[in-house]
């Protein structure tokens, strides 16, 4: 055991001392340029771009915060076969993946999606992710739990030592030492997408690294046809309610700008969102005098949050009296997602449709008089 352990701290020294063998990267610049050799359309996303080769695939990822830079190239060969001569400047990495980390519940709910959950064999965080075949695995031993994804343990990292590793970047956040491992950090940045449909279509980026893409391409389809369908059932109503969703944290009401991810969806569930002329796209920190203000008036209102028993009126209020002011809470049109037990967190980036239908069945309930709400319940007294 003594050995193991100074064999092990000996390793760690290496690879942190820069002393690994260096992952492949491709050094061509002017192979970033070329020509495509056959085209992949990506339809909605805006954060990826793909270009097909006959040796190679090109995935760029375009940097969220300066639309003007890309954040990662990456350049995918066939792990069966010898790297091919002048491969494009950026990160080489050998598909399909076989073993992989990951650093939240989007990439586990992602690559189960596809059936690749066996490749997973390390995990960020396993008590946020609600996957019975996680849970059981990490309990087992066979997914390696590798602590908080603000700090994951190096250690472990190494001696699993994945093909890549799924990571979801934070603008000014850095990796620290895992960078210095040398593997490939595979950046999702979905989660910056404002279009639904744009950040499903991110199921498509993790087949590309999985040898998945016909099965990504036929899921996202009908999750297009799905949400299409629930949206042209609602687009034509006479009346829409005004809607506001969730609650403060800590002080400040982090409320969707009127041209993101979550106004879209509920302007596409046949709702008005009080802030739908405002044109950001990211959340705005508001005050509670502001939100009063804004949808005090709102006809519905739409709340998640996480506790062992579900939210009522009652502990709503004792939580905050002034929540019995809005309209919404006086006509008991508060509708409530608890995610301790639901998977709402998980569906949302994969199959927006289910979540679009929740909602417009809320908004509209006479349009949908056979569909029972899965998501979001009438909260009780």
């Amino acid at each position: 055991m003594k050995s193991f352990n100074i064999t092990l701290l000996f390793t760690i020294i290496l690879v942190l001392t820069g002393c690994k063998k260096q992952k492949p990267v491709g050094q061509d610049e002017s192979a970033l340029h070329k020509q495509a050799d056959s085209v992949y359309t990506v339809h909605y996303a805006k954060g990826f771009q793909v270009k097909k080769y006959n040796d190679y695939t090109l995935v760029t990822v375009r940097d969220p915060w300066d639309t003007t830079r890309l954040l990662h190239t990456y350049v995918l060969v066939d792990r069966t076969k010898e790297l091919p001569a002048n491969l494009p400047k950026g990160v080489v990495v050998k598909i399909p993946l076989q073993n992989v980390a990951t650093y939240s519940t989007i990439h586990c709910s992602s690559l189960n999606e596809l059936g690749q959950i066996d490749i997973v064999k390390g995990v960020c965080e396993p008590q946020y992710i609600k996957l019975d075949i996680i849970q059981q695995r990490v309990k087992n031993g066979e997914i390696e739990n590798l602590g908080m994804a603000s700090k994951p343990d190096v250690e472990k990292i190494i001696m699993l030592n994945p093909d890549a590793i799924f990571a979801t970047p934070i603008q000014g956040w850095t990796y620290g030492n895992v960078e210095k491992t040398n593997i490939p950090m595979l950046e999702t940045v979905d989660y910056t997408e404002s279009h639904p449909l744009g950040r499903a279509e991110w199921i498509r980026f993790y087949s590309l690294f999985t040898g998945k893409e016909h099965y990504a391409d036929s899921l996202f389809a009908i999750t297009e046809k799905n949400y299409k369908e629930v949206k042209e059932i609602v687009a034509n109503v006479t009346k829409r309610p005004s809607v506001f969703p969730d609650i403060p944290y800590q002080g400040k009401w982090n409320m969707p700008g009127g041209r993101s991810f979550m106004a879209n969806m509920l302007f596409d569930a046949g709702a008005i969102y009080p802030w739908n002329e405002d044109k950001s796209t990211s959340y705005m920190p508001l005050n509670f005098e502001i939100v009063f203000d804004k949808a005090g008036e709102a006809d519905i209102w739409i709340i998640k949050y996480n506790t062992p028993s579900d939210m009522t009126y009652r502990s709503l209020e004792k939580e905050y009296k002034s929540y019995s002011y809005f309209k919404a809470f006086k006509s008991k049109n508060i509708y409530g997602c608890n995610t301790a037990y639901s998977s709402y967190y998980e569906d949302l980036p994969i199959h927006p449709d289910y979540i679009l239908k929740d909602m417009a069945s809320v908004f509209h309930p006479d349009l949908f008089p056979d569909y029972k709400p899965k998501y979001y319940k009438r909260i009780s007294e």
